[in-house]
């Protein structure tokens, strides 16, 4: 295999020898040197391929074993040269061609972030660039290490960060600091007051004083849970100490939605027809040269989307694939009955996406009414969920309430 592969580089010629000599023939030539390999019989002649630097030889084997022998034709890379001598043109623009490869290999073209969440990927693109890693860069004149340890002096939330190219890609990986928690502040005072307007079902108080008690109408803003806290037995003087409240407290909620949809709608349908397409992407640039043709409406799915590269080096160039599948807008009338069906699975959905971690729905009512072209829902629910929420006792109202 290997001696085949040294004869295709150095050229060889592929030969038809005919006669019933033709086994000695092909033993002579070996007995002389000559490797012969893809041998193929065809009848009384065989076809074979032998060094290109051979062929006196294989005349002189020829005529002694009375074969005759016919050359098929010229192979390998001498060959292969020779076919474009007389083409000066195309093998200047194919060696351009090579070398605007080669130059094009020598720059990043895309930079990428991965691991980060907290920190914004254009922020740190932007402090790349600064540090002159960016598209368009040229590979040697980037100092990877250099890069890593900006990043890290930078950006106080990266914990580890490593900056590899491959190709013309640069991959800028990292990992964030452990987000720590909000500190709980239980010195300061607060009270904690309702978010919205309910009827308390029930009240948990962990520290504070419970001012209010199941079956109580609140507003948004009354005071739930006090931080005030009266010390003292009954009958001596008592005094007044401010906390942190803290409890929970399940409300009974009303909240109303309304949604109107047409009877009349465009519906997307698929025909079944579907083609697929190859583009190349140059520069966020693409070339569709062979698209399919069609004078319908075409919804585009991309299947893949994958550089070109030569061995280690990545091309910055893309190869993209989509799938197109032919549909067509129709008119639609629905009738009111599937219109409501709708309608009343959107308000449903559109209750689930309010509640709360701890909120659960009571009730809901769902009321319909019917015009001309369209149908109007309205939902009228009834939730249990938490309402208070924090809110800090300002020094002031605290020295008032001395005072009273």
């Amino acid at each position: 295999m290997f001696l085949a592969l040294w004869y295709s580089l150095h050229g060889y010629v592929k030969i038809r020898a005919k006669g019933f000599s033709a086994e000695r023939f092909m033993n002579m030539a070996a007995f002389r040197g000559v490797y012969l390999w893809d041998i193929a019989y065809d009848g009384a002649a065989v076809s074979m391929k032998a060094a290109g630097g051979s062929l006196d030889i294989l005349t002189a084997c020829a005529e002694k074993t009375g074969c005759s022998m016919e050359i098929l034709g010229w192979g390998g890379l001498p060959a292969f040269l020779r076919r474009f001598r007389r083409r000066q043109v195309w093998s200047a623009g194919l060696l351009c061609f090579a070398a605007g490869l080669y130059l094009l290999s020598s720059f990043i073209w895309t930079v990428e972030v991965e691991g980060n969440e907290r920190l914004e990927t254009e922020t740190l693109l932007s402090a790349c660039k600064e540090m002159g890693l960016r598209p368009g860069a040229w590979k040697r004149g980037i100092d990877t290490e250099a890069v890593t340890n900006g990043l890290l002096i930078n950006f106080s939330d990266i914990s580890w960060v490593s900056v590899g190219i491959k190709g013309t890609d640069a991959t800028i990986r990292l990992a964030e600091t452990i987000e720590q928690a909000a500190p709980i502040d239980r010195d300061s005072p607060c009270d904690i007051v309702a978010a919205q307007d309910g009827v308390i079902v029930q009240i948990t108080a962990e520290r504070g004083t419970p001012k209010v008690q199941p079956g109580d109408v609140v507003k948004k803003g009354d005071i739930l849970i006090s931080s005030e806290l009266l010390i003292g037995l009954e009958g001596e003087e008592q005094h007044r100490e401010y906390t942190a409240a803290e409890g929970a407290v399940i409300a009974r909620t009303w909240k109303k939605l309304t949604e109107e949809m047409p009877l009349q709608v465009q519906e997307t349908v698929y025909s079944g027809v579907e083609k697929e397409n190859s583009s190349i992407v140059f520069s966020e640039k693409e070339l569709d040269i062979i698209h399919p043709d069609g004078a319908g409406k075409w919804e585009k799915t991309v299947l893949e989307e994958k550089p070109l590269a030569l061995g280690d080096f990545t091309l910055p160039v893309r190869l993209k694939k989509e799938v197109w599948k032919e549909y067509e807008i129709l008119e639609k009338t629905r009738t009111t009955e599937e219109t409501k069906t709708i309608l009343e699975e959107n308000l449903r959905k559109k209750t689930e996406n309010l509640l709360s971690p701890y909120g659960k729905i009571e009730d809901i009512k769902i009321t319909f009414e019917e015009y001309a072209d369209s149908v109007r829902g309205e939902a009228e629910i009834t939730l249990l969920e938490r309402i208070d929420e924090k809110q800090q006792t300002e020094e002031r109202e605290r020295e008032n309430l001395n005072e009273f």
